[in-house]
Protein backbone atom coordinates (compact mmCIF):
# COMPACT_ATOMS: atom_id res chain seq x y z
CA UNK A 1 0.00 0.00 0.00
CA UNK A 2 1.33 3.41 -1.03
CA UNK A 3 1.44 5.95 1.76
CA UNK A 4 -1.01 8.85 1.46
CA UNK A 5 1.82 11.36 1.72
CA UNK A 6 3.44 9.90 -1.40
CA UNK A 7 0.21 10.28 -3.38
CA UNK A 8 -0.07 13.93 -2.36
CA UNK A 9 3.54 14.61 -3.37
CA UNK A 10 3.06 13.00 -6.79
CA UNK A 11 -0.17 14.96 -7.42
CA UNK A 12 1.58 18.15 -6.38
CA UNK A 13 4.39 17.51 -8.87
CA UNK A 14 1.87 16.86 -11.67
CA UNK A 15 -0.10 20.04 -10.87
CA UNK A 16 3.12 22.06 -10.80
CA UNK A 17 4.09 20.73 -14.24
CA UNK A 18 0.64 21.67 -15.63
CA UNK A 19 0.86 25.17 -14.14
CA UNK A 20 4.35 25.68 -15.55
CA UNK A 21 3.23 24.55 -19.02
CA UNK A 22 0.23 26.89 -18.97
CA UNK A 23 2.40 29.80 -17.87
CA UNK A 24 4.91 29.19 -20.65
CA UNK A 25 2.10 28.98 -23.22
CA UNK A 26 0.65 32.27 -22.02
CA UNK A 27 4.03 34.03 -22.20
CA UNK A 28 4.61 32.68 -25.71
CA UNK A 29 1.16 33.83 -26.83
CA UNK A 30 1.70 37.35 -25.51
CA UNK A 31 5.12 37.50 -27.11
CA UNK A 32 3.78 36.50 -30.53
CA UNK A 33 0.92 38.99 -30.22
CA UNK A 34 3.37 41.75 -29.39
CA UNK A 35 5.55 40.89 -32.39
CA UNK A 36 2.53 40.84 -34.70
CA UNK A 37 1.53 44.37 -33.62
CA UNK A 38 5.06 45.77 -33.86
CA UNK A 39 4.81 46.95 -30.32
CA UNK A 40 1.47 48.76 -30.79
CA UNK A 41 -1.51 47.60 -28.78
CA UNK A 42 -4.76 46.67 -30.52
CA UNK A 43 -6.56 49.35 -28.49
CA UNK A 44 -4.44 52.06 -30.14
CA UNK A 45 -5.50 50.96 -33.65
CA UNK A 46 -9.20 50.67 -32.89
CA UNK A 47 -9.58 54.17 -31.42
CA UNK A 48 -9.92 54.06 -27.68
CA UNK A 49 -12.15 57.22 -27.60
CA UNK A 50 -14.93 55.84 -29.82
CA UNK A 51 -16.96 54.78 -26.84
CA UNK A 52 -16.84 58.29 -25.37
CA UNK A 53 -18.57 59.81 -28.44
CA UNK A 54 -21.14 57.06 -28.89
CA UNK A 55 -24.67 58.46 -29.07
CA UNK A 56 -23.61 62.07 -29.61
CA UNK A 57 -24.77 63.93 -32.75
CA UNK A 58 -22.69 66.43 -34.67
CA UNK A 59 -24.31 69.86 -34.92
CA UNK A 60 -24.62 71.59 -38.30
CA UNK A 61 -25.19 75.34 -38.03
CA UNK A 62 -27.16 76.97 -40.86
CA UNK A 63 -27.91 80.68 -41.27
CA UNK A 64 -31.16 81.31 -43.16
CA UNK A 65 -32.15 84.75 -44.37
CA UNK A 66 -34.49 86.87 -46.48
CA UNK A 67 -34.91 90.48 -47.49
CA UNK A 68 -38.15 90.95 -45.58
CA UNK A 69 -38.33 91.25 -41.81
CA UNK A 70 -39.78 88.58 -39.54
CA UNK A 71 -43.57 88.25 -39.53
CA UNK A 72 -44.16 90.43 -42.58
CA UNK A 73 -44.76 87.81 -45.30
CA UNK A 74 -46.44 84.43 -45.67
CA UNK A 75 -43.27 82.75 -46.91
CA UNK A 76 -41.45 83.57 -43.66
CA UNK A 77 -44.26 81.88 -41.75
CA UNK A 78 -43.86 78.83 -43.99
CA UNK A 79 -40.15 78.70 -43.21
CA UNK A 80 -40.69 79.03 -39.47
CA UNK A 81 -43.72 76.77 -39.15
CA UNK A 82 -42.76 74.02 -41.58
CA UNK A 83 -39.41 74.07 -43.37
CA UNK A 84 -36.98 74.67 -40.51
CA UNK A 85 -38.60 72.45 -37.86
CA UNK A 86 -39.26 69.66 -40.36
CA UNK A 87 -35.67 69.61 -41.64
CA UNK A 88 -34.35 69.63 -38.06
CA UNK A 89 -36.71 66.85 -37.01
CA UNK A 90 -35.92 64.51 -39.90
CA UNK A 91 -32.18 65.10 -39.71
CA UNK A 92 -32.20 64.34 -35.97
CA UNK A 93 -34.35 61.22 -36.36
CA UNK A 94 -32.58 59.72 -39.37
CA UNK A 95 -28.92 60.77 -39.24
CA UNK A 96 -26.01 61.25 -36.86
CA UNK A 97 -26.42 65.03 -37.16
CA UNK A 98 -28.65 67.76 -35.86
CA UNK A 99 -29.47 71.15 -37.36
CA UNK A 100 -29.20 74.44 -35.51
CA UNK A 101 -30.85 77.34 -37.35
CA UNK A 102 -29.91 81.01 -37.10
CA UNK A 103 -32.49 83.44 -38.52
CA UNK A 104 -31.36 86.51 -40.45
CA UNK A 105 -34.59 87.95 -41.84
CA UNK A 106 -34.04 91.47 -43.13
CA UNK A 107 -30.78 91.90 -41.20
CA UNK A 108 -27.84 90.54 -43.20
CA UNK A 109 -29.27 91.56 -46.58
CA UNK A 110 -31.98 93.85 -47.92
CA UNK A 111 -34.32 92.82 -50.73
CA UNK A 112 -31.90 93.90 -53.45
CA UNK A 113 -28.88 92.26 -51.76
CA UNK A 114 -30.05 88.69 -51.21
CA UNK A 115 -28.48 87.11 -54.30
CA UNK A 116 -25.04 88.55 -53.55
CA UNK A 117 -25.21 87.81 -49.82
CA UNK A 118 -25.98 84.15 -50.50
CA UNK A 119 -23.40 83.96 -53.27
CA UNK A 120 -20.71 85.26 -50.92
CA UNK A 121 -21.70 82.92 -48.09
CA UNK A 122 -23.02 85.57 -45.70
CA UNK A 123 -26.20 83.49 -45.75
CA UNK A 124 -26.27 79.70 -46.05
CA UNK A 125 -29.88 79.60 -47.22
CA UNK A 126 -32.03 82.49 -48.39
CA UNK A 127 -35.47 83.23 -49.77
CA UNK A 128 -34.88 85.65 -52.63
CA UNK A 129 -37.72 87.96 -53.68
CA UNK A 130 -37.17 88.04 -57.42
CA UNK A 131 -38.63 91.43 -58.40
CA UNK A 132 -35.99 93.61 -56.63
CA UNK A 133 -33.16 91.60 -58.25
CA UNK A 134 -34.40 91.65 -61.85
CA UNK A 135 -30.93 92.63 -63.05
CA UNK A 136 -29.50 89.38 -61.69
CA UNK A 137 -32.56 87.16 -62.25
CA UNK A 138 -34.26 88.59 -65.36
CA UNK A 139 -35.76 85.27 -66.49
CA UNK A 140 -37.55 84.75 -63.17
CA UNK A 141 -39.72 87.84 -63.78
CA UNK A 142 -42.12 86.07 -66.18
CA UNK A 143 -45.13 86.08 -63.82
CA UNK A 144 -44.77 89.74 -62.82
CA UNK A 145 -45.23 91.62 -66.08
CA UNK A 146 -48.74 90.95 -67.35
CA UNK A 147 -51.93 91.68 -65.37
CA UNK A 148 -54.95 89.36 -65.30
CA UNK A 149 -52.94 86.24 -66.16
CA UNK A 150 -54.10 84.24 -63.15
CA UNK A 151 -55.08 84.76 -59.55
CA UNK A 152 -55.15 80.98 -59.06
CA UNK A 153 -52.10 80.16 -56.95
CA UNK A 154 -52.36 76.40 -57.54
CA UNK A 155 -52.49 76.87 -61.30
CA UNK A 156 -49.51 79.21 -61.16
CA UNK A 157 -47.55 76.54 -59.27
CA UNK A 158 -48.47 73.89 -61.85
CA UNK A 159 -47.57 76.06 -64.84
CA UNK A 160 -44.32 77.19 -63.21
CA UNK A 161 -43.29 73.58 -62.57
CA UNK A 162 -43.50 72.93 -66.30
CA UNK A 163 -41.82 76.21 -67.19
CA UNK A 164 -38.88 75.49 -64.86
CA UNK A 165 -38.53 72.08 -66.51
CA UNK A 166 -38.62 73.43 -70.07
CA UNK A 167 -36.20 76.27 -69.30
CA UNK A 168 -34.08 74.54 -66.67
CA UNK A 169 -30.81 76.10 -67.85
CA UNK A 170 -32.17 79.62 -67.44
CA UNK A 171 -34.34 79.13 -64.34
CA UNK A 172 -32.54 76.39 -62.37
CA UNK A 173 -28.95 75.73 -63.42
CA UNK A 174 -28.17 79.44 -63.73
CA UNK A 175 -28.05 79.71 -59.94
CA UNK A 176 -25.14 77.27 -59.88
CA UNK A 177 -23.26 78.56 -62.91
CA UNK A 178 -23.60 82.27 -62.12
CA UNK A 179 -24.26 82.75 -58.42
CA UNK A 180 -22.69 79.86 -56.47
CA UNK A 181 -26.12 78.70 -55.33
CA UNK A 182 -28.46 75.76 -55.70
CA UNK A 183 -32.20 76.24 -56.19
CA UNK A 184 -34.23 74.38 -53.57
CA UNK A 185 -37.80 75.64 -54.02
CA UNK A 186 -39.98 78.27 -55.66
CA UNK A 187 -42.82 79.90 -53.74
CA UNK A 188 -45.95 81.76 -54.84
CA UNK A 189 -46.91 85.27 -53.84
CA UNK A 190 -50.64 85.78 -53.55
CA UNK A 191 -52.52 87.79 -56.15
CA UNK A 192 -52.46 91.57 -56.09
CA UNK A 193 -55.81 93.29 -55.59
CA UNK A 194 -56.77 96.94 -55.04
CA UNK A 195 -57.54 98.31 -51.58
CA UNK A 196 -59.17 101.73 -51.84
CA UNK A 197 -61.25 104.41 -50.19
CA UNK A 198 -63.90 104.30 -52.95
CA UNK A 199 -65.16 101.28 -54.94
CA UNK A 200 -63.43 100.32 -58.19
CA UNK A 201 -65.84 98.05 -60.03
CA UNK A 202 -65.57 99.39 -63.57
CA UNK A 203 -62.64 100.26 -65.77
CA UNK A 204 -63.85 103.87 -65.82
CA UNK A 205 -63.61 103.98 -62.00
CA UNK A 206 -59.83 104.11 -62.37
CA UNK A 207 -59.94 107.51 -64.03
CA UNK A 208 -58.43 110.20 -61.83
CA UNK A 209 -57.44 107.76 -59.09
CA UNK A 210 -53.96 107.75 -57.60
CA UNK A 211 -52.98 104.12 -57.10
CA UNK A 212 -49.93 103.07 -55.13
CA UNK A 213 -47.72 100.30 -56.41
CA UNK A 214 -44.10 99.36 -56.94
CA UNK A 215 -41.93 98.44 -59.87
CA UNK A 216 -43.57 96.78 -62.81
CA UNK A 217 -47.13 96.72 -61.52
CA UNK A 218 -47.31 100.46 -62.17
CA UNK A 219 -47.26 99.48 -65.87
CA UNK A 220 -50.74 98.06 -65.29
CA UNK A 221 -52.08 101.62 -64.96
CA UNK A 222 -50.76 103.13 -68.19
CA UNK A 223 -53.48 104.60 -70.44
CA UNK A 224 -56.16 103.86 -67.81
CA UNK A 225 -56.67 107.42 -66.59
CA UNK A 226 -55.22 106.49 -63.20
CA UNK A 227 -51.94 107.85 -61.88
CA UNK A 228 -49.42 105.34 -60.58
CA UNK A 229 -47.60 106.42 -57.42
CA UNK A 230 -44.49 104.60 -56.20
CA UNK A 231 -45.55 103.17 -52.84
CA UNK A 232 -44.68 99.99 -50.95
CA UNK A 233 -46.43 98.14 -48.16
CA UNK A 234 -44.38 99.97 -45.56
CA UNK A 235 -45.47 103.50 -46.49
CA UNK A 236 -48.78 102.57 -48.13
CA UNK A 237 -50.77 102.99 -44.91
CA UNK A 238 -49.56 106.54 -44.37
CA UNK A 239 -50.07 107.42 -48.04
CA UNK A 240 -53.66 106.17 -47.88
CA UNK A 241 -54.29 107.90 -44.56
CA UNK A 242 -53.03 111.28 -45.78
CA UNK A 243 -54.77 111.05 -49.15
CA UNK A 244 -51.55 110.93 -51.16
CA UNK A 245 -53.06 107.86 -52.82
CA UNK A 246 -56.65 106.65 -53.00
CA UNK A 247 -55.81 102.98 -53.54
CA UNK A 248 -52.96 100.50 -53.21
CA UNK A 249 -52.02 97.30 -55.03
CA UNK A 250 -51.63 94.63 -52.35
CA UNK A 251 -52.31 90.98 -51.60
CA UNK A 252 -55.06 90.63 -48.95
CA UNK A 253 -52.78 89.09 -46.32
CA UNK A 254 -50.24 91.91 -46.60
CA UNK A 255 -52.96 94.56 -46.55
CA UNK A 256 -54.54 93.25 -43.36
CA UNK A 257 -51.15 92.89 -41.66
CA UNK A 258 -50.55 96.55 -42.50
CA UNK A 259 -54.01 97.43 -41.06
CA UNK A 260 -55.42 98.74 -44.34
CA UNK A 261 -58.86 97.72 -43.07
CA UNK A 262 -58.72 100.70 -40.71
CA UNK A 263 -58.67 103.23 -43.54
CA UNK A 264 -59.82 101.42 -46.71
CA UNK A 265 -63.52 100.80 -47.21
CA UNK A 266 -63.20 98.63 -50.31
CA UNK A 267 -61.20 95.73 -51.67
CA UNK A 268 -61.52 95.04 -55.40
CA UNK A 269 -61.05 91.28 -55.74
CA UNK A 270 -60.09 90.91 -59.40
CA UNK A 271 -57.11 88.53 -59.44
CA UNK A 272 -54.71 91.05 -60.92
CA UNK A 273 -51.82 88.62 -60.77
CA UNK A 274 -50.39 85.85 -58.63
CA UNK A 275 -46.64 85.68 -59.04
CA UNK A 276 -43.89 83.11 -58.58
CA UNK A 277 -42.17 85.75 -56.57
CA UNK A 278 -39.85 83.87 -54.19
CA UNK A 279 -37.12 81.27 -54.59
CA UNK A 280 -35.30 79.41 -51.82
CA UNK A 281 -31.62 78.82 -52.53
CA UNK A 282 -28.58 77.49 -50.68
CA UNK A 283 -24.96 78.60 -51.01
CA UNK A 284 -23.32 75.96 -53.21
CA UNK A 285 -20.08 75.79 -51.22
CA UNK A 286 -22.06 75.18 -48.03
CA UNK A 287 -24.25 72.66 -49.82
CA UNK A 288 -21.29 70.62 -51.01
CA UNK A 289 -19.95 70.49 -47.45
CA UNK A 290 -23.13 68.88 -46.10
CA UNK A 291 -23.40 65.09 -45.63
CA UNK A 292 -25.36 63.37 -48.40
CA UNK A 293 -28.08 62.19 -46.04
CA UNK A 294 -28.64 65.77 -44.85
CA UNK A 295 -28.78 67.03 -48.44
CA UNK A 296 -31.40 64.41 -49.28
CA UNK A 297 -33.61 65.51 -46.39
CA UNK A 298 -33.33 69.21 -47.30
CA UNK A 299 -34.30 68.43 -50.91
CA UNK A 300 -37.23 66.33 -49.74
CA UNK A 301 -38.58 68.98 -47.37
CA UNK A 302 -37.98 71.76 -49.93
CA UNK A 303 -40.29 70.04 -52.40
CA UNK A 304 -42.94 69.64 -49.71
CA UNK A 305 -42.48 73.30 -48.77
CA UNK A 306 -43.88 74.39 -52.14
CA UNK A 307 -47.19 72.62 -51.49
CA UNK A 308 -47.30 73.64 -47.83
CA UNK A 309 -46.74 77.27 -48.72
CA UNK A 310 -49.35 77.16 -51.50
CA UNK A 311 -52.01 75.89 -49.10
CA UNK A 312 -50.96 78.29 -46.37
CA UNK A 313 -51.09 81.26 -48.76
CA UNK A 314 -54.63 80.36 -49.83
CA UNK A 315 -55.63 80.03 -46.18
CA UNK A 316 -54.13 83.43 -45.37
CA UNK A 317 -56.04 85.00 -48.24
CA UNK A 318 -59.37 83.68 -47.00
CA UNK A 319 -58.71 84.73 -43.40
CA UNK A 320 -57.55 88.19 -44.51
CA UNK A 321 -60.78 88.86 -46.37
CA UNK A 322 -62.75 87.69 -43.32
CA UNK A 323 -60.84 90.16 -41.18
CA UNK A 324 -61.41 92.94 -43.72
CA UNK A 325 -65.18 92.36 -43.78
CA UNK A 326 -65.39 92.07 -39.99
CA UNK A 327 -63.73 95.49 -39.78
CA UNK A 328 -66.51 96.97 -41.92
CA UNK A 329 -64.90 96.65 -45.35
CA UNK A 330 -66.69 95.69 -48.55
CA UNK A 331 -65.33 93.33 -51.21
CA UNK A 332 -66.27 94.21 -54.79
CA UNK A 333 -65.43 92.54 -58.09
CA UNK A 334 -65.04 93.50 -61.73
CA UNK A 335 -66.73 91.77 -64.67
CA UNK A 336 -64.77 90.05 -67.42
CA UNK A 337 -65.87 92.78 -69.83
CA UNK A 338 -64.46 95.50 -67.59
CA UNK A 339 -61.20 93.57 -67.16
CA UNK A 340 -60.93 93.24 -70.95
CA UNK A 341 -61.45 96.99 -71.35
CA UNK A 342 -58.65 97.59 -68.86
CA UNK A 343 -56.29 95.14 -70.57
CA UNK A 344 -56.89 96.45 -74.06
CA UNK A 345 -56.19 100.03 -72.97
CA UNK A 346 -52.65 99.11 -71.94
CA UNK A 347 -49.62 99.39 -74.22
CA UNK A 348 -48.11 96.15 -75.48
CA UNK A 349 -46.25 95.47 -72.23
CA UNK A 350 -43.78 92.89 -73.68
CA UNK A 351 -42.32 95.73 -75.76
CA UNK A 352 -41.36 97.50 -72.52
CA UNK A 353 -39.62 94.44 -71.05
CA UNK A 354 -36.25 95.22 -72.60
CA UNK A 355 -34.30 93.75 -69.67
CA UNK A 356 -35.71 90.30 -70.45
CA UNK A 357 -33.96 90.07 -73.80
CA UNK A 358 -35.03 87.52 -76.44
CA UNK A 359 -34.75 84.53 -74.08
CA UNK A 360 -36.77 86.22 -71.36
CA UNK A 361 -39.49 87.13 -73.85
CA UNK A 362 -39.62 83.51 -75.01
CA UNK A 363 -40.14 82.42 -71.41
CA UNK A 364 -42.86 85.05 -70.95
CA UNK A 365 -44.59 83.97 -74.16
CA UNK A 366 -44.44 80.31 -73.14
CA UNK A 367 -45.91 81.23 -69.75
CA UNK A 368 -48.94 82.77 -71.46
CA UNK A 369 -49.27 79.73 -73.74
CA UNK A 370 -49.24 77.34 -70.78
CA UNK A 371 -51.91 79.36 -68.99
CA UNK A 372 -54.14 79.17 -72.07
CA UNK A 373 -53.48 75.44 -72.40
CA UNK A 374 -54.75 75.11 -68.83
CA UNK A 375 -58.01 76.89 -69.57
CA UNK A 376 -57.20 80.50 -68.71
CA UNK A 377 -58.98 83.06 -70.86
CA UNK A 378 -56.65 86.01 -71.49
CA UNK A 379 -58.65 88.65 -73.41
CA UNK A 380 -55.56 90.50 -74.64
CA UNK A 381 -53.50 89.15 -77.52
CA UNK A 382 -50.04 90.17 -76.35
CA UNK A 383 -47.38 90.49 -79.04
CA UNK A 384 -43.91 89.10 -78.37
CA UNK A 385 -41.47 90.78 -80.72
CA UNK A 386 -38.08 89.21 -80.17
Amino acid sequence: MIPASAVIKRKGRKNMKKFTALALALVLSLSLSSCGNNGTSSDDNSGSNSGDSAGKKQTINLVIGAGHTVGSMEYLDSLDNFFKPEVAKRVSENTDYEIEWTDAYGTVAGLSETVTATQDGLLDLCVITVSPVSGQLPYHQYSIYLPFCTGDNALLQKVSDQLYEEFSDELVTSFETQYNQKLLAKMVLDSYEIFSSTPIEKFSDLSGKKIGGSGRNLLWLENTGAVGIQSNMGDGYTSLQTGLISGQFAAPHWAVKANYQDICKYATDIGLDSTMGEVLTVNLTKWNSLPTEVQDIILEVSKELEQYHLEYTNECRSKAYDTFVEAGGTIVTMSDEEKAAWLNALPNIPDTATELGPTGLKILERYVELLKENGVNIPRDWQFNY
